[in-house]
């Protein structure tokens, strides 16, 4: 460990104690939010004007999404949510933000450092605490007062916020035990924020209060930067919380900083988390998704605010989005290595065959007519991120051949043969368990998975949960739950905790070959050389 990161390690460490003793009394000095006083915000997705045409936009292109929206908000309204795959969770009359209703477990308000997340025991799944505090489910609110103007949606928004500061002081509570977090609930209160102020719901004294606790998440965030502890997509998450609020907040005293900070931090983990193939460093399509999110939206958002967009960033979400493309290049995406279950844009758009999402948005961003093919429609996220000019741009685009395209992703492993074009593919993992320990990877090296006719036939099962009183993560993550060979009963890796591995085994492509009408692959991996009778 270099002194650079023992000092980062230390410091934190200190100021989560400081914190606690203090009541947060450094990190709320820092997050003194100056009055507005007439000071413009920045630039949002969409301005002002074109939020209407957006709202007669979607009725047209995507109606599933607006019936959707509208079944959501009654729900919530009763306080009834689908999290994480479980539907119509009730969290009762008075909302409890800090309770696990799937297993009856709730955290108390301790100092926030003194929260075990990955403690069942303590905590229960804090994954199911920690989806509703995201408050993404606010922005349905949102949408639903925008689409119809009545009230009683933005009421229970504001109510719902309220409540949540009130039952969440800083620094107490499980809610502020994640930067990651603090930064997804930052993004959803900016699109709340926006989209009551734009649509004539917003009311100033909730907007001063929100513009502070915008302020405080990014004096937390700032401070508690996973630079070392998580340098995933979690540090890229809080990066692009520190530049949507630096961005968006340009009258407060820390702005130019939280958004030159962010933007920095979010080019470097590009150039660092992308590999030369476009697949994501985790190993696992659903965060190569969750990243290219994150990247796309502050990339649109630096766009929207003057901000010089390097060629080296473009060209690391370019490779993100061929690498997708070609993924998908048969059907629904496969599933190798974690699902988080959550989502940048929109936490219920996690099945697989929504996993192409992002080929939409990348179609109309950079004209790319084979992103159209792929992407299958244009979807909602694109036209909020992209306004009304989105639908004629993707509208202009042709329709580029489908072909079937086998290929051997060097960077990550990955072997794609493909058969018909549209139909069958077959993608086989030959590479790293993952970065770092591979706390995202599963120990499937050499797994295949085939789509045949346009179905799913050998499939990766998932993740199934992150937490769990029993052994069911490791089950889902092992090597059984794979098409894939184990050998003595064995893995081809050893847990260690529910997101690390020991022992990780080297998988490689050793011959590949893709002529007229055949593909060829020999891969190997060294998981069982470290048996008493090596294989």
């Amino acid at each position: 460990m270099p002194w650079r990161e023992v000092g980062d390690r230390g410091r934190q460490e200190w100021a989560k104690r400081w914190d606690g003793w203090t009541v947060g009394w450094c990190v709320r000095r820092r997050a003194r939010a100056a009055p507005r006083r007439g000071a413009a915000a920045g630039r949002f997705f969409f301005d002002r004007d074109e939020l209407e045409p957006i709202l007669a936009l979607l009725p047209e292109h995507c109606p599933d999404a607006v019936a959707e929206i509208m079944r959501r908000a009654e729900r919530i309204l009763a306080h009834e949510f689908d999290l994480l795959g479980y539907e119509g969770l009730c969290f009762g009359a008075e909302l409890d933000w800090s309770r696990d209703p799937v297993h009856d477990k709730r955290t108390p308000l301790l100092p926030w450092h003194r929260v075990r997340l990955l403690r069942f025991s303590a905590v229960g799944d804090g994954k199911i605490t920690a989806e509703l505090s995201r408050h993404q489910h606010l922005v349905v609110l949102a949408k639903a007062f925008a689409l119809t103007r009545e009230a009683r949606y933005a009421a229970e928004l504001m109510r719902q916020w309220r409540s949540w500061q009130r039952d969440n002081p800083y620094p107490r509570g499980i809610n502020w035990a994640s930067s990651l977090e603090v930064a997804f609930r930052s993004l959803a209160w900016i699109w709340a924020w926006r989209l009551l102020d734009f649509a004539g719901g917003l009311e100033p004294a909730f907007e001063r209060d929100l513009v502070r606790a915008l302020a405080l998440n990014a004096a937390h965030i700032e401070r508690y930067l996973s630079t070392y502890t998580s340098p995933n997509t979690h540090l890229q998450g809080e990066a692009v919380g520190l530049f949507f609020i630096g961005t968006m907040c340009p009258w407060l005293p820390a702005a130019p900083r939280w958004r030159e900070r962010g933007w920095r931090v979010l080019l470097r983990e590009a150039e660092r988390q992308v590999q030369a193939d476009g697949v994501h460093f985790e190993q696992s399509l659903y965060y190569h998704v969750y990243a290219l999110d994150f990247f796309l939206h502050a990339r649109i958002l630096a766009d929207r605010n003057g901000v010089a967009i390097p060629p080296e960033f473009d060209a690391a979400i370019r490779r993100m989005l061929e690498a997708l493309r070609l993924l998908t290049q048969a059907g629904p995406a496969p599933r190798f290595g974690d699902d988080d279950g959550g989502r940048v844009f929109d936490g219920r758009r996690n099945r697989a065959e929504q996993m192409r999402d992002p080929l939409a948005t990348g179609a109309v961003l950079f004209a790319r007519p084979e992103l159209k093919t792929a992407a299958g429609g244009l979807n909602e996220e694109t036209l909020w991120l992209l306004g009304p000019s989105a639908v004629r741009r993707f509208a202009l685009l042709p329709l580029a051949p489908a072909a079937a395209e086998s290929r051997h992703l060097e960077a990550s492993g990955l072997v794609l043969m493909a058969g018909r074009a549209g139909r069958d593919l077959l993608v086989m993992d030959a590479g790293a368990l993952g970065t770092g320990n591979g706390g995202h990877g599963h120990a499937d090296a050499l797994s295949v998975e085939l789509m045949a006719y346009g179905r799913r036939w050998l499939v990766d099962p998932g993740t199934y949960v992150y937490l769990s009183p029993g052994g069911e993560r490791d089950q889902f993550r092992g090597t059984a739950a794979h098409n894939t060979l184990q050998v003595d009963g064995r893995d081809q890796a050893a847990p260690a905790g529910p997101f690390a591995w020991r022992a990780l085994p080297r998988a490689r492509v050793a011959t590949w070959a893709a002529g007229a009408g055949f593909r060829y692959a020999r891969a190997r991996h060294d998981g069982y050389c470290r048996l008493a009778a090596p294989v």
